[in-house]
């Protein structure tokens, strides 16, 4: 189902078929997918999709397919981000999403970008095991195909009174953390630099980069974000147990495309990213294999957008779909008494 200006597109279908994620974006590459899967075998689907847990012995290989699709519709500077985490089972934590992250790099050719901490803000956060703590971040994988992406930090920077800025004088960790400027930065690192150096020459002089900086290197500006992102969860969105919130995708948004985008979500839920893309100026796109699910994307996208969904090829509205899905029902309703008192007849 698409918008008449393509500005949204859902697909009721398997992300794993590569020709109706095509047809869906319409030919064009997605710049960023985002998404957040089944969590193997923890949670209860919508049963009239189809779709049957998966195993966490299993997961690895279930997933090849569907990194393929992706690895084939993403741009070439595109970024791919997987929002999934670990269930603990015996006491521990299961090791599936370790190994997915391998296979991606190992078996499959991705590059690991990073790894960024979700953590949730929420005070309430359930929790009362017998040997750990409460649930309260989650994390969300870094991938892309190419060592050149897009990359805007300042869309997704906030302002300090205590920025520094990395020198060229002082680029690399020497604390073991791979932190870079472990030691004096930015124009202090410069000033450190011409101070030694004017003391071999016998004199002083001072960097241009140093000029009306503090003493330690800092000063006012946009500093960028850490890859920790404090975000409060959201509820419930139309039913849906485990909706991640809008602000977390439009993070990744702001930070990993331009402004017209194609933004992709292949496991689509109650359309959060295809939400988080319109408010941002992107094309939102989602697979989601559910049919329940599918509906409460439409409605959530037309309530937000104020437009309306056609059904692709037939020009109907989501309404009008609505409307014969429940004449459709009423008819099978009808036939099924009809065939009752029939039969109580003979």
């Amino acid at each position: 189902m698409t918008q008449p200006a393509l500005e949204c597109g859902v697909l009721c279908g398997d992300c794993r078929d590569l020709a109706s994620v095509q047809r869906l974006l319409g030919g064009r590459k997605a710049n960023l997918v985002i998404t957040s899967p089944p969590y193997a075998d923890r949670r209860t689907y919508d049963q009239s999709s189809g779709f049957q847990p998966i195993s966490p012995e299993q997961y690895v290989a279930w997933f090849k397919d569907v990194q393929a699709v992706i690895a084939e519709v993403l741009a070439p500077d595109g970024s791919f981000v997987l929002n999934i985490k670990p269930h603990a089972e015996d006491g521990q934590r299961v090791l599936y999403v370790n190994d997915l992250v391998a296979a991606h790099v190992r078996q499959w050719g991705w590059r690991f970008v990073d790894e960024f901490c979700w953590r949730k803000t929420d005070d309430g956060v359930p929790g009362g095991w017998p040997n750990r703590f409460k649930n309260a971040w989650e994390p969300c994988y870094h991938f892309s195909r190419s060592d050149r992406i897009k990359f805007h930090p300042e869309a997704v920077g906030h302002w300090s009174e205590d920025c520094f800025d990395y020198s060229p004088l002082n680029p690399k960790s020497t604390s073991g953390s791979g932190l870079l400027g472990s030691g004096a930065r930015g124009a202090a690192a410069d000033r450190g630099a011409a101070s030694y150096k004017g003391k071999l020459q016998g004199g002083s002089e001072q960097s241009s980069h140093s000029k009306n900086v503090g003493n330690e290197g800092r000063h006012a500006g946009v500093t960028r974000p850490s890859n920790v992102l404090e975000i409060k969860s959201e509820s419930r969105q139309g039913s849906h147990a485990a909706p991640f919130p809008v602000a977390l995708a439009e993070f990744f948004i702001n930070a990993f495309t331009d402004k017209t985008d194609v933004v992709l979500d292949v496991f689509g839920g109650s359309g959060t990213t295809a939400i988080a893309a319109l408010r941002n100026g992107r094309h939102g796109y989602c697979c989601e294999i559910s049919p329940a699910y599918t509906d409460v994307i439409v409605r959530r996208v037309q309530e937000w957008s104020a437009r309306q969904f056609y059904l692709d090829g037939w020009h109907q509205t989501f309404e009008q779909v609505l409307s014969g899905r429940r004449l459709e029902a009423e008819d099978a309703i009808k036939e099924s008494c009809e065939e009752l008192l029939a039969q109580r007849g003979k």
